[in-house]
């Protein structure tokens, strides 16, 4: 059941990037390329708007970000690498900001700096795959994921 404004904003995100996820499946079996290169605005704007989400509610960076950016892009490789790059950097500001708002985080450093420590070395070994996996195939497999876990997360919502 809704609660409020975050459960809503959540529900709409999934059905966002279940639709990102057609998108992406349906690219890399027709392989239709995007066609076109994304603007310096359009990227600030998708990344802000990833930010906002991930800062909100706990997850969006990577699931917003990762799937728009795919959707107008055509060198999926560069864009999973870049995103998970960026990743680094919000999950620190993020982590900075929430230590710095939080009385309670004094508890659970441990868990934080791991998370932290887990990104870093997450992100090398990421983008070492993305570089070796077949173009189309990794674009399929990023859309099956983003659209099944979000379809997944929408189930209860819908019945």
């Amino acid at each position: 059941m809704l609660t409020g404004f975050g459960d809503r904003l959540k529900n709409a995100v999934s059905v966002y990037l279940v639709v990102m996820g057609g998108v992406l499946i349906y690219r890399s079996i027709r392989n239709k390329p995007a066609g076109r290169r994304i603007s310096s605005a359009a990227v600030y704007g998708i990344a802000a708007a990833g930010g906002m989400l991930d800062a909100a509610g706990g997850g969006g960076w990577g699931p917003v970000v990762t799937s728009t950016m795919l959707g107008a892009s055509d060198d999926a490789a560069k864009t999973i690498g870049t995103v998970n790059a960026a990743e680094f950097f919000v999950t620190l500001a993020q982590t900075a900001v929430f230590s710095l708002t939080l009385a309670t985080v004094k508890d659970h450093w441990f868990e934080v700096i791991f998370l932290i420590l887990g990104g870093v070395c997450a992100s090398p070994i990421a983008a070492i795959l993305c570089r070796k996996i077949n173009k189309r195939a990794l674009l399929f497999a990023v859309g099956v994921l983003v659209a099944g876990l979000n379809i997944y997360k929408l189930i209860p919502v819908i019945f």
